[in-house]
């Protein structure tokens, strides 16, 4: 299925593919206000392919501008996925990391897992426009056990989707299910990478995968780390045999002497 792309101003589609330094402020700074008059459109994003944005939302705009979501994290993913690979997208939200991860395994297979109704109405949206990326959208949240809770909205709302957390008592009803079991009624027995961005709920998403933890069947983690739950799924998978690395300003990957209080951490077998 084709569709009409808004217009882009030519000098924003010259440098849509590069990576630079400051480019999101000096991208919004030229063409921030011209491209958030146009609002909710098919546009042609960073990755080289259409999706539906509300530009009038700044995030929506970085999608436009570029990898916004942690450029030497997908420069390296690109570099080391097979065109066969294997992804688990939890936290697929809108879809801002997955655009690019699903162009570079053709054949092999993404499992977005998206449980809030919005965000994952919008994916399936721009995925049935999409149709060559092997992506398959479950519409449930990662956790220990197959059971019924609750996404909160906890961010503003000209967030990407907003950001939304697992909740007990407040949100819309979700389904939460195990890692093991959405791969096994897949016959799916390998993961080459797993992005894990969960708000606070990545212990129980985990524990959920806990059998191919113990195997080291899961080939590398991509997890959001925040405060004390930063060290929590340190310690945590330290003891499948993970080790933790970040990356530094060439892209390059290292363990640091000191961890931030708010990153994302690349979790590899040792």
């Amino acid at each position: 299925m084709s569709i009409k792309t808004t217009s882009l101003p030519l000098p924003l589609t010259w440098i849509q593919p590069l990576d630079f330094q400051h480019k999101l402020g000096i991208c919004e700074r030229f063409f921030g206000k011209a491209i958030a008059l146009k609002g909710v459109c098919w546009v042609e994003t960073g990755a080289g392919i259409p999706w539906k944005l509300d530009l009038s939302n700044s995030t929506h705009r970085w999608i436009v501008y570029g990898k916004y979501e942690d450029p030497a994290f997908l420069n390296w993913a690109r570099k080391i996925l097979s065109n066969d690979g294997i992804i688990v997208d939890s936290g697929a939200n809108i879809g801002q990391m997955l655009m690019y991860l699903a162009q570079w395994i053709p054949q092999g297979k993404i499992l977005a897992f998206e449980p809030g109704t919005e965000a994952s109405n919008w994916l399936e949206e721009c995925l049935a426009i999409n149709t060559s990326l092997p992506v398959e959208i479950i519409r449930a949240g990662l956790g220990a056990s197959k059971t019924l809770l609750r996404l909160k909205h906890i961010g503003a709302s000209f967030g990407h989707g907003a950001w939304s957390q697992v909740s007990e008592t407040e949100g819309e009803i979700i389904q939460i299910v195990r890692l093991e079991d959405e791969l096994a009624a897949r016959s799916i027995t390998r993961v080459d990478l797993w992005k894990l961005d969960v708000e606070g709920y990545e212990i129980p998403a985990l524990q959920g995968a806990e059998a191919l933890l113990k195997e080291q069947r899961i080939k590398a983690i991509y997890a959001e780390m925040f405060g004390e739950n930063g060290q929590r799924i340190r310690d945590y998978l330290a003891q499948f045999g993970y080790r933790c690395y970040l990356f530094d300003s060439r892209g390059k990957i290292y363990s640091p002497s000191q961890w931030p209080n708010s990153t994302n951490g690349l979790f590899l077998p040792n």
